[in-house]
């Protein structure tokens, strides 16, 4: 049997929240620090969807519940015995949740706080725009223990130059806000109590902003970087 706390069976993964143009999409497994599962990552490429096709939503915000953004996938469900009966789908649910935010056509904005591991850092990098606090941190650390991080490369190659995505994966060392914010990877650095607030507030200001111009401006240049 699994030693994790179970979720509640009444208690959404993600949650999602509409204020004035800006979809708050929140990971809720706040009891994990937000450890991904694959029923989590179902619920996230649902609720981006529906987000995505939202003629009232201009930006989405993707968040954590409890203070932290996410602490990467749960090994600890993945590895239960007996196994967990979404085990053979989880990869197809892991893409599922990438394309989804791939194909988003509204700004993304990221709170990150406190932290983005390894497969949590996926979903801090396909934010376009991301705050961050002082002391949180994101960390690819794959190359410690002799894996691939073929999604965090997959983000990092399509956004950043190649000395930035080197940095980051050879390494595999903790990155924190002011080190993020010189690797031109952060928009903001604020204090690790303003995180959530300050990325509410970059959302507001940009869904605020003509209807369809970010969405309009996104697009073009999503066209010119390909």
């Amino acid at each position: 049997m699994s030693n994790s706390e179970p979720d509640s069976a009444d208690e959404p993964l993600v949650t999602r929240t509409d204020r004035d143009g800006v979809a708050i999409i929140e990971l809720n497994r706040p009891q994990r620090k937000n450890a991904l599962i694959p029923p989590m990552l179902d619920e996230l490429a649902a609720a981006v969807g529906a987000a995505s096709d939202d003629a009232g939503v201009c930006v989405v915000l993707l968040c954590g519940a409890g203070g932290s953004f996410c602490s990467g996938l749960d090994l600890t469900e993945y590895n239960a015995e007996p196994p967990p009966a979404w085990l053979p789908t989880s990869a197809t649910s892991v893409r599922a949740a990438h394309i989804a935010l791939g194909a988003c056509p509204h700004p993304i904005v990221v709170a990150l706080e406190r932290y983005a591991i390894n497969g949590g850092a996926t979903f801090a990098l396909a934010g376009d725009l991301i705050v961050a606090g002082r002391t949180s941190w994101l960390q690819i650390a794959e190359v410690r223990i002799g894996m691939n991080a073929p999604m965090n490369l997959a983000w990092l190659v399509a956004r950043y130059p190649m000395s930035t995505v080197l940095q980051i994966v050879l390494t595999g060392d903790r990155l924190a806000g002011p080190d993020l914010h010189r690797l031109g990877i952060t928009y903001d650095v604020v204090d690790d109590d303003s995180v959530r607030s300050r990325a509410e507030q970059l959302a507001a200001s940009i869904a605020a902003f003509p209807l369809g111009a970010a969405r309009q401006l996104k697009a073009s240049a999503v066209r010119l970087a390909e």
